[in-house]
C-alpha cells in the first residue's frame, strides 16, 4: 500500500514539474520569438523539467537560493 502511494506521488510530481517547465518555456518562447521560439523553448523546458523531476533536491536548492 505504501509503495503504491509513493509511486503515485512520484508520478504526480513528475507530471507537474515537467508540465510546468514545458508550459513556461513555451510561453516565454512564443512571447519572444513566435511559434518557432515556443517549440524551441518548450523543448528546452521539457528537458529542464525532466532533470528537475529526476533530482528534486536540485529544484529545492535552486528555490532556496532565491
Amino acid at each position: 500500500m505504501i509503495k503504491t502511494v509513493v509511486v503515485a506521488v512520484k508520478v504526480i510530481w513528475t507530471v507537474c514539474v515537467v508540465g510546468t517547465a514545458t508550459v513556461i518555456g513555451g510561453l516565454l518562447g512564443f512571447g519572444a520569438h513566435g511559434w518557432i521560439g515556443a517549440i524551441g523553448f518548450g523543448t528546452a523546458g521539457f528537458g529542464i523539467g525532466a532533470a528537475l523531476a529526476a533530482w528534486p533536491e536540485l529544484l529545492v536548492e535552486l528555490l532556496a537560493g532565491l
